[in-house]
């Protein structure tokens, strides 16, 4: 267990036995979950944004690939290719 401070900034410095157990390095990127009045802190990797699939409840259903795809286009102001 180690404690830190958050800096005026709102950043924190992950310890470096924490570092070193999770294989941490400079410009890597952690995913932080809050869970009620914890926040998980989890190693990200792999360079897709598909490897991030699951790591986060799902809030509502997917509505699928197609209607995911009609939504941007309507938010960008354009159609959805066929």
């Amino acid at each position: 267990m180690s404690l830190t401070r958050i800096t005026r900034k709102g950043q924190v410095t992950i310890p470096k036995k924490v570092r070193d157990a999770l294989r941490l390095s400079q410009a890597d990127f952690v995913l932080i979950v809050q869970d009620g009045e914890k926040a998980i802190l989890s190693p990200v990797r792999g360079e897709k944004i598909a490897d991030l699939k699951g790591r986060l409840p799902a809030t509502r259903p997917y509505p699928g690939t197609d209607e995911v795809r009609r939504e941007v286009g309507r938010k960008m102001g354009k159609k959805a290719p066929e």
